[in-house]
């Protein structure tokens, strides 16, 4: 039997919804879904070989990485789920959204999956996510690929924690969840070097249909900033017990998260890191230049201790 069969076997047997804002051209994956403390969390689980688990941002779902799937499938197993609440996944009754929630959540994904040596790619706060599964965790993973994100409580940088506050906040929060204005922004300005087709604007906006789920966007979004006892964990862990592990760092070249200095902090806590710059991109750079961050990953993948 087959890996992914095996795992087919422990979490049921797997289903393809199409919903109707979703164009099967750009996501051509069969979707499988798993019960985790109640929730039901899709993913999709393709290719064979090193397991590369991909975590996405707030604003988005694992679409945001279909791009990477259809690139890398045929050199490794390519892992990619939704949150509860995100994406195609559905949360239990009572879950919270939480930064430290997901967090846990993946790594109850990674168990029951029975990933190992897991290479994991995050973007944004699917960093804060992942991270802290990593440093709870750090026999499960081999390498990080880290994309416009940190992993350190950001008391350090004034003008994030006024944007995030104004994003989360008493006057933009009603207004982007009766306007669904956040993943409106992310379909129509993530890319800097390209339009996204009408299909995959979609794919961004359909996917947070309800009021409900765009809260859950806050929420997210708020706990960056607010739960700095969780982030000073995750520092601590990182230089603690992953300190040694070889990282890909990949930023757009003018996304505010670089230019505050997010980029050389990674490269000071990872010595076996590797600095990629997207020329031109700002934040999602996944959207505007996929082609080339893949191409990062295959390059860097042989010898992922060095550094350039």
């Amino acid at each position: 039997m087959s890996l992914n069969k095996e795992t087919e076997a422990l979490t049921g047997p797997s289903t393809k919804p199409c919903p109707p804002w979703l164009d099967e051209r750009l996501y051509p994956f069969e979707s499988r879904y798993v019960e985790i403390d109640g929730n039901r969390v899709h993913y999709v689980d393709e290719g064979t070989g090193p397991t590369i688990l991909f975590l996405h941002s707030g604003p988005a779902w694992s679409f945001i990485y279909r791009n990477f799937i259809v690139g890398l499938r045929d050199r490794f197993r390519c892992v990619a789920l939704d949150y509860p609440g995100f994406g195609l996944s559905t949360a239990r009754e009572g879950y919270g959204f939480t930064l430290a929630e997901h967090s846990e959540t993946v790594e109850k994904f990674i168990t029951r999956l029975d990933l190992s040596e897991v290479t994991m790619m995050v973007h944004d706060s699917g960093g804060p996510i992942g991270l802290g599964v990593a440093i709870r965790r750090p026999d499960l993973f081999e390498a990080l690929i880290l994309t416009d994100t940190f992993g350190w409580p950001l008391g350090d940088y004034p003008s994030v924690v006024r944007m995030l506050k104004f994003v989360s906040g008493p006057v933009f929060g009603p207004l982007s969840q009766t306007f669904n204005l956040l993943p409106w922004t992310v379909a129509n300005f993530a890319a800097r070097r390209r339009r996204l087709s009408k299909a995959e604007r979609a794919a961004y906006k359909e996917a947070f249909p309800t009021r409900a789920s765009r809260r859950w966007i806050l929420t997210l979004f708020r706990d960056l900033y607010a739960q700095e006892d969780y982030m000073r964990e995750v520092e601590q862990g990182l230089k603690q017990h992953l300190k040694d592990l070889p990282v890909l760092l990949m930023y757009g070249e003018n996304d505010p998260a670089r230019r505050a200095g997010f980029m050389s902090r990674f490269e000071e806590i990872f010595p076996h890191h590797r600095s990629v710059v997207i020329e031109g991109e700002m934040h999602f750079p996944h959207e505007g230049a996929p082609e080339e961050m893949i191409a990062a990953i295959r390059d860097w993948w042989p010898g992922k201790g060095s550094s350039r």
